[in-house]
């Protein structure tokens, strides 16, 4: 009766913690790293941004986050520190001053206010220009730096002392208050093993976040550290009074040892994965109950060995009998909470196998597996027979120890390892240039510049400056509109957008102006106190990148295969400065030459300015078109539309997009 009645409060003291855990303020739904920014991760601006706006995947303790905006020769340009945005506990706004046109590489550094890892990366966005390459600057790289062997070993430490203490105070409190003093001195070693555990990892952590203690103190990470002492401490002085005491410890004080020790388990637990997870307040209940449950199993088993030295009698029996019955509860709790916490971590099968993590889960969950068939061996075969042998019980019971303490230090790995879920260390691929049309009106007093993203057929962002001709300063126009026309169809309407004003000499809308894939001629009006002005554009969608056989030189030919199979093979003649012939030869999925009876080319120099080539047809699917060239690369748009058989997915419309190099 008396057991039972001890079974029945420990669960409802679990209940009662548990319900606390369970009321507590939900958490984000990933580790402090990179989900978003403004700008975009590989887009292009039109105009010089005031403020870089990062949006990570939980909270970032601002004093101890930090951004650069570095231009290609590495100047800074941050005007200031990185703060919170407004009403948006994710995100921090890095202030910038003005930007040339360029390509900018933001350099971001975070500590999460929720578990204390620190994250780090970098991405590049283009201010007037499309970012190219594959390099660092051009994708998004964010995540956890690798921990140390000494974060791992600290961590290790931590868990053991609390295991222990926690699983000699629960056998004693639970099992046998008539514990051996051996018993308690394993609940002492315990703490000490707690408690330099603790004092390493906030060295560690202090150490990652970096500052002097008197900085580190009023953040996040001294919060954690403040909270992860002060439960050590109060356990320790628990403890203490336990161990120190002459007389056996009595009921309470082994109950009140015990909870220290879940205390301080759960802060380990409010500031570690669980709580940066989704579902954070059941996660955090999941992760308590599967440490406290490892204590009570192999902590607990601990104590049973130092308590049935000795010869075997009815009594040790008796004791490794009721130990067995919570060692039960306790294996089953740490696999059901295991499992849970592994599905919210890893996320796939494919992390699983794939991931550091995941193959940590996996040897973790082996060694599990192969305890648990230890343990029933002992709660099957060598406990039953305890009143009359014991040498099975220890022999097995040593090694189930032996390994527990090897899952613990896996459990140790595990914290310091970003969890698949949080995508830690994998490249934002950049978005696809957008489209840049540049030009100026007839009498040559207005420069505009069109930055449209992403780019492609259907809604997008239109970003024009507007400078004078000569000096390039931003010029005090007063309403700019945009009037739309097709040039690769025939028989559909034209439409116009009208642009709102930003900053000096800046407009933008967002539309669904370029609704067909091809290319566009645009017309800007641009109206200004001296009067109205027409600047001449040229734009050609984005298409998705196609492969290219040819080196890309002038007079090699090269060809642009596309998506439903056909091609299309380009050259110039002569090449280089000058006077050149464009050619352009359709083919289908044969290779044969496809009869396609009109062709649009439209041609982007190097300096931004681009035309609308007068092709003609020397042959069915062959077309040419006369150009004059000032060297440098080149960029050439094909449009072949009214093919018989044509199975593109733009329904008929062959669009080819090839950059001739040195032309």
């Amino acid at each position: 009766m008396r057991q039972a009645g001890r079974i029945r409060g420990t669960l409802a003291i679990l209940a009662i913690v548990a319900a606390a855990v369970a009321l507590t303020p939900g958490g984000a739904a990933a580790h402090a790293l990179l989900l978003s920014s403004t700008p975009a991760v590989g887009t292009t601006v039109g105009t010089s941004p005031t403020t870089i706006e990062l949006t990570f995947g939980e909270t970032p303790d601002p004093k101890l986050s930090s951004a650069k905006v570095l231009d290609a020769s590495g100047s800074n340009h941050a005007s200031g520190p990185a703060v919170p945005a407004p009403g948006k506990p994710l995100t921090l706004d890095v202030p910038v001053g003005a930007l040339a046109d360029g390509v900018y590489t933001v350099s971001w550094r975070t500590v999460s206010s929720v578990d204390g890892h620190v994250a780090a990366g970098s991405f590049a966005f283009g201010v007037g220009v499309p970012v190219t390459g594959t390099g660092p600057a051009s994708q998004s790289h964010g995540g956890s730096p690798s921990a140390s062997l000494l974060a791992d070993a600290v961590r290790w430490l931590l868990y053991l002392g609390l295991v222990a203490l926690f699983g000699a105070a629960f056998f004693g409190y639970a099992i046998d208050p008539h514990v051996p003093r051996s018993v308690l001195r394993l609940a002492g070693v315990g703490w000490l093993a707690a408690a330099l555990g603790a004092l390493g990892v906030t060295a560690v952590q202090w150490s990652d976040a970096g500052g002097d203690i008197g900085a580190l103190l009023g953040t996040s990470v001294g919060t954690s550290a403040i909270a992860r002492l002060a439960a050590v401490a109060i356990a320790g002085a628990l403890t203490a009074a336990m161990v120190l005491r002459r007389s056996p410890p009595g009921h309470r004080l082994f109950g009140l040892v015990a909870a220290s020790a879940a205390a301080a388990m759960f802060v380990d637990v409010v500031t570690g994965h669980a709580a940066a997870g989704t579902l954070a307040p059941f996660q955090v209940l999941a992760q308590w109950l599967h440490i406290a449950s490892a204590g009570l199993w192999i902590g607990g088993l601990a104590a049973l060995l130092l308590t049935i030295r000795g010869a075997p009698d009815e009594a040790k029996a008796g004791i490794a009998r009721r130990y067995a019955t919570w060692a039960g509860i306790g294996l089953a709790t740490v696999a059901l909470t295991g499992v849970i916490r592994a599905v919210s971590e890893i996320g796939s099968i494919d992390a699983l196998f794939s991931t550091d993590y995941g193959r940590v889960v996996l040897i973790k969950s082996a060694l599990l597996v192969l305890l648990a068939g230890f343990g029933a061996i002992n709660h099957y075969v060598n406990i039953p027979a305890a009143g009359r042998r014991l040498t099975g019980l220890r022999r097995l019971g040593s090694t189930e120890l032996a390994l527990g303490g090897l899952v613990l230090g896996l459990s140790a790995l595990l914290v310091n390892l970003a969890p698949p879920v949080s995508s830690a260390g994998a490249p934002i691929q950049p978005a696809a240039p957008p489209i840049i049309a540049t030009g100026h009106d007839f009498g040559t007093t207005v420069r505009l510049r069109l930055v449209v993203s992403p780019g492609a057929a259907g809604f997008n962002k239109f970003e024009a400056s507007v400078a004078d001709y000569d000096t390039a300063a931003p010029l005090a126009a007063t309403a700019l509109s945009l009037r739309f026309a097709i040039a690769s169809s025939v028989g559909v309407g034209g439409s116009t957008l009208d642009l709102q004003p930003g900053g000096p000499g800046s407009f933008s809308a967002s539309g669904g102006n370029l609704s067909l894939d091809g290319i566009w001629n645009i017309i800007a009006t641009v109206a200004a106190p001296s009067g109205a002005v027409e600047v001449p554009l040229v734009a050609s969608t984005v298409v998705a990148p196609q492969p290219v056989d040819g080196d890309g030189t002038p007079l090699a030919p090269a060809t642009v295969h596309l998506a439903d199979g056909t091609s299309v093979q380009v050259y110039l003649d002569p090449g280089g400065p000058g006077a050149n012939e464009l050619h352009a030869t359709f083919f289908d999925a044969a290779g044969k030459e496809l009869p396609v009876p009109a062709a649009t080319m439209a041609v982007l120099a190097q300096d931004g300015s681009a035309f609308i080539a007068t092709s003609r047809q020397l042959e069915p699917g062959h077309f040419v078109a006369d150009i004059q060239l000032a060297g440098g690369p080149l960029a050439v748009d094909m449009v072949g539309t009214g093919a018989t058989g044509a199975t593109g997915a733009t329904g008929g419309v062959i669009h080819a997009h090839l950059v001739i190099k040195n032309a």
